[in-house]
């Protein structure tokens, strides 16, 4: 059986804001981590910071990323000679806007060619679409995207393979799910040989996600449902082995483990639309949208955020409930350790 065993585990943003949405990537030399910093979940004072550690240990301010809407939900693509950012942004209610809470969804990139100096956000693709993460494989960007034809009806959700070869000019190569399957948060990882699997969200009732597969040229696709649900999942290679984290459902059976298990939620994909629980890292409240990364064949480093420190007592002082953290994890990925408890949180 593989075991997990947490080598380390920081928080690296407690600041009294709503820090979320996390992604994490190595680029250059150096790791990368970004979030959103807003006063609340939903809110539109909501930015993108980007930030940079040489070792995981020390971070500094990279970029912060500000367009007029609530900006948030940012993923890494990086490539040899640029590293982007993509991340949704909810603009303001235009009059009449038949929406009640929400004003049109765009997609905006942000890229870098050394670090320091960063672009003024890019729209990409339509509105009410959202690239929710961006791969490069064989020379090409491929997003898994999802949209909606009526603002009001954003659960009516369909989703999209979209290609690029620059990064900022997309175009749709196939739908991968209707309407009916009400898909919305995705991740896509390609295999030997060119197959895509995708796993994604849904808005349906039970939200079990759905695991979708396709081979060149991708213009059909098989579905699964994997009779489990992971929100925000992201694929990540380690070794032999093939994970997807994301935020699972508390009241679901997971694994035994000597720590409680969280709502971030780490699974191990054995083949297509089979996931079996791995670990689940210490989270609670609103929690999860993790970034996972892979450098070495038994170890994955995971950021994500969470409410924890606040709902468990971690942190004694009274904080409101929009108030979270970010967290970073390295774990180590074996067939030959136990699971181990974390020292601090």
């Amino acid at each position: 059986m593989v075991m997990a065993k947490i080598l380390s585990h920081q928080t690296i943003v407690r600041d009294g804001w709503h820090n979320a949405f996390t992604d994490i990537c190595f680029w250059r030399g150096a790791y990368w981590l970004t979030y959103r910093r807003g006063s609340a979940h939903v809110s539109y004072d909501g930015e993108i910071i980007v930030m940079r550690s040489e070792d995981l240990k020390r971070w500094r301010l990279a970029a912060r990323l500000k367009t007029i809407g609530d900006d948030r939900d940012p993923k890494f693509c990086a490539v040899k000679d640029k590293l982007y950012v993509y991340f949704g942004t909810w603009l303001p209610k235009p009059e009449g806007w038949p929406d009640r809470y929400y004003g049109p969804l765009v997609t905006h990139v942000s890229f870098t060619s050394d670090g320091v100096n960063w672009s003024s956000p890019i729209q990409v693709y339509r509105e009410n679409y959202w690239l929710w993460r961006v791969r490069y494989y064989n020379g090409a960007f491929y997003s898994p995207a999802y949209g909606w034809s009526k603002p009001q009806e954003k659960h009516k959700s369909f989703l999209d393979l979209l290609v690029s070869e620059d990064g900022l000019n997309w175009r749709c190569l196939s739908r991968i799910a209707g309407e009916e399957d009400q898909p919305n948060e995705a991740d896509i990882l390609f295999l030997e040989g060119g197959e895509v699997w995708c796993i994604a969200r849904s808005s349906r009732s039970p939200d079990h996600s759905l695991f979708y597969y396709s081979k060149p040229p991708y213009d059909e696709w098989r579905k699964i449902d994997l009779k489990v649900t992971i929100h925000c999942p992201v694929f990540c290679r380690c070794g032999d082995k093939i994970l997807v984290a994301g935020r699972r459902r508390m009241e679901s059976q997971w694994m035994p483990q000597t720590m409680p298990a969280g709502n971030t939620g780490i699974f191990i994909v054995r083949e297509p639309g089979v996931v079996e629980p791995f670990f689940a890292l210490p989270s609670c409240g609103d929690a999860a949208y993790p970034g996972v990364i892979s450098l070495e064949s038994d170890k994955i480093i995971v950021s994500y955020y969470s409410q924890h420190a606040y709902l468990t007592g971690v942190v004694s002082e009274t904080q409101p409930l929009n108030v979270a953290d970010i967290y970073l994890a390295e774990i180590a990925v074996n067939d030959n350790i136990l699971v181990s408890d974390i020292s601090s949180l």
